[in-house]
């Protein structure tokens, strides 16, 4: 196993982010919206992947969105790739591309892809990674089942130092401090007393904003745009106010995330 990296070292290099739910339904394609809807907003280049051929929300929503959140000219390509890492083979692509990519490239799995994800990280061989000059960040979108802690579990015990870690509690399923499961594995203490993992909260977004955002596919910076929305006053307010705040939370990783810190 490589040895571990000073953290002022692999914060400086180029970025592999995956975005990894063990289940449908904890929030992970809303991470990987808000992290893309950040990049685009504040002009950091950034490669996006969308791997979930069942949902693949983050193409819906962002693929004609480019730098500045600027529309996509007709007959551009568009701005989120689809790629199934469930198909073996297919992480050839990954493999065979890094070099051609940004400096950040973002990767939304697909939920219930643990044994995909696991052999995608083999075959890609992390090792693979650095010498193309990137750092692996895995973001663990946070359920409070058994399983989602395991799932952790699993790709720590894959990873180790070679990859940092951002592990994201949804708040839609109770406040920070009801996460026991978690809170209280050897999993979370290595993260984080071991790897140097950091921890995020993603709040909920008021129900009447969200489904006006989900029914329609619209990025989030271009649902409380006040000149082109179709969300009402209140709707646009409180999304707005969510956006804001979680842009300032996802910040609190931006070190392994491709922000600024």
């Amino acid at each position: 196993m490589a040895a571990k990296l000073d953290k002022s070292v692999s914060s400086a290099l180029k970025r592999l982010v995956f975005i990894y739910g063990d289940k449908g339904g904890v929030g992970k394609s809303a991470v990987a919206r808000l992290l893309l809807d950040i990049y685009r907003y504040e002009s950091i280049g950034c490669q996006a992947i969308d791997s979930d051929t069942s949902n693949a929300d983050l193409y819906r929503c962002y693929k004609r969105v480019g730098d500045k959140g600027v529309g996509l000219l007709d007959g551009e390509p568009d701005a989120v790739e689809r790629v199934d890492f469930t198909v073996r083979g297919e992480s050839d692509y990954l493999i065979d591309t890094l070099g051609e990519y940004k400096d950040l490239l973002l990767v939304d799995l697909p939920a219930r892809s643990r044994d995909a994800f696991t052999s995608l990280i083999r075959e890609l061989d992390l090792l693979n990674v650095v010498e193309s000059g990137y750092r692996v960040t895995i973001v663990h979108v946070l359920g409070k089942t058994r399983s989602s802690v395991s799932a952790l579990k699993d790709v720590v015990e894959l990873c180790g130092n070679q990859a940092d870690y951002v592990v994201v509690k949804n708040l839609l399923f109770g406040e920070s401090h009801t996460f026991s499961r978690y809170d209280a594995s050897q999993t979370r203490k290595k993260i984080v007393e071991q790897l140097g993992g950091i921890e995020l909260n993603l709040q909920e977004m008021f129900w009447t904003s969200w489904d006006v955002i989900e029914d329609n596919d619209l990025p989030f910076r271009t649902a409380v745009d006040a000149e082109n929305t179709m969300l009402k006053r209140s709707q646009r307010t409180r999304g707005y106010r969510w956006l804001m705040d979680m842009t300032e939370e996802v910040k609190k990783a931006g070190k392994y995330l491709g922000l600024s810190e």
